[in-house]
């Protein structure tokens, strides 16, 4: 399999990398290819996110890890310092057995450090930096076994150091840990202060997340609340055209009845009428005396029909108001639907300015609009239910929304492979 590497802003294809190649393999491989030594470092590089691999990780496993994204992700090898053979030193005896014998003889790195420090012992296990003296194996072959001779004799020769240069090596790697130590704390500060940005964002994110979820609940309940009032606005509806039609049938009802009432009216006067002139004729024939008690007799009878047809004006009249004030409820419940149909629209409105978030104002209709024409009978004044009017309203729900910025990691590398 092959990999891909940027080296110094060059792309090289390392070939036979599989699952169990490790990043060291890697680098060795890569700084032969080049032919330099030094401290390199693999860096696996996503967008503006840097982090370095270990020496014993497994770059082809590390890529898989990034499943879709691993074709965006690239492998960088950096050159973080010089090799062993390279480093400047003003004694170049002495320089020699820091990583020889003298290096052995002097106590581990934790025992020069107070034991109360903790920075140390928490860095102390993840020194995961190789270090080969005199270059890589493939670089031991190339340079041949003859120096391998040469370095052990001059190990053997320098055995001898005065005392002065063994304080003075003493010395330089006290300054080195002092170094070392310093810049072991600025790391840790550095990690402190990204932990913290992380968390305090991730829990501003959270707590804004936790809000938008409280405000979702709220609008689904007002949806809720308008969706049953809407229900009830409909049935209210039903039943009043419900009411209204019965009330259109007992107004033709009473048409009928009065029509019937004035067809009796007519009858009876005609009847009357002839009665008066069948009696004349009957009184004309009869003596003064009957035609006396006659003429009495249809006075009492003429009281009596002129009583029935003041009780018939009556009745009329009665009927007359019934049908007036029917003519009236019936214009009361046409005016409640049109403003039923107001307030419907109303809602619908609300509903519509709460889903796009706008304010809209509703300006008052014209009371010239409002009048209805007159028909056959003169209207009254327009009458408002006051139970079934609800004030509108709008309000703008705010939805603005932070985007938040992932932290980027530290540049600083505390790990490397030297070759």
């Amino acid at each position: 399999m092959e990999l891909k590497v940027w080296v110094d802003g060059v792309q090289r294809i390392v070939c036979g990398v599989t699952e169990v190649t490790t990043c060291q393999e890697v680098v060795i491989a890569l700084a032969q290819a080049i032919g330099r030594t030094g401290r390199y470092t693999l860096i696996e590089k996503w967008r503006d996110t840097e982090r370095h691999l270990a020496p014993h990780e497994n770059p082809i496993v590390s890529l898989n890890k990034w499943g879709q994204y691993a074709s965006d992700v690239q492998l960088i090898l950096r050159r973080t310092g010089p090799s062993l053979s390279e480093r400047p030193t003003s004694d170049s005896v002495a320089r020699v057995p820091e990583r020889t014998l003298y290096r052995q003889s002097l106590p581990p790195l934790a025992k020069l450090r107070p034991p109360g420090d903790r920075s140390m012992k928490r860095r102390e296990p993840k020194r995961k930096s190789l270090t080969f003296t005199g270059g890589a194996k493939g670089l031991m072959d190339i340079f041949g076994k003859s120096k391998e001779s040469e370095f052990k004799q001059k190990v053997l020769n320098n055995c001898k150091t005065t005392a002065d240069e063994l304080k003075k090596l003493i010395h330089l790697q006290t300054e080195k840990l002092q170094c070392i130590e310093k810049q072991l704390e600025s790391n840790e500060a550095e990690i402190r202060y990204w932990e913290q940005k992380y968390n305090s964002s991730l829990e501003e994110e959270i707590l804004k997340l936790e809000q938008k979820i409280k405000r979702n609940e709220v609008e689904i309940e007002e949806e809720e609340f308008w969706e049953n009032e809407l229900q009830i606005e409909q049935e209210n509806e039903k039943q009043l055209k419900e009411q209204l039609q019965e009330m259109r049938q007992r107004i033709l009802e009473c048409e009928s009845k009065l029509k019937d009432y004035m067809s009796q009216i007519h009858n009876m006067e005609s009847g009357l009428e002839a009665e008066k002139l069948q009696r004349e004729v009957q009184e004309s024939q009869v003596n003064e005396e009957e035609v006396k008690e006659k003429i009495e007799k249809v006075k009492g009878e003429i009281d009596i029909q002129g009583q029935q047809s003041l009780r018939l004006e009556n009745g009329i009249k009665a009927v007359e108001r019934s049908l007036g004030q029917a003519t009236k409820r019936l214009q009361d419940r046409e005016q409640e639907l049109e403003q039923l149909t107001k307030e419907l629209r109303q809602v619908n409105l609300q509903q519509f300015i709460q889903q796009t978030g706008t304010k809209v104002t509703v300006l008052p209709a014209d009371p010239v609009e409002m009048e209805a024409p007159h028909v056959e009978l003169e209207r009254e004044p327009t009458f408002q239910s006051g139970s079934l009017k609800r004030p509108g309203s709008s309000r703008q729900l705010p939805s603005n929304l932070r985007i938040l910025q992932n932290p980027l990691s530290s540049g600083f590398n505390p790990e490397g492979i030297y070759v």
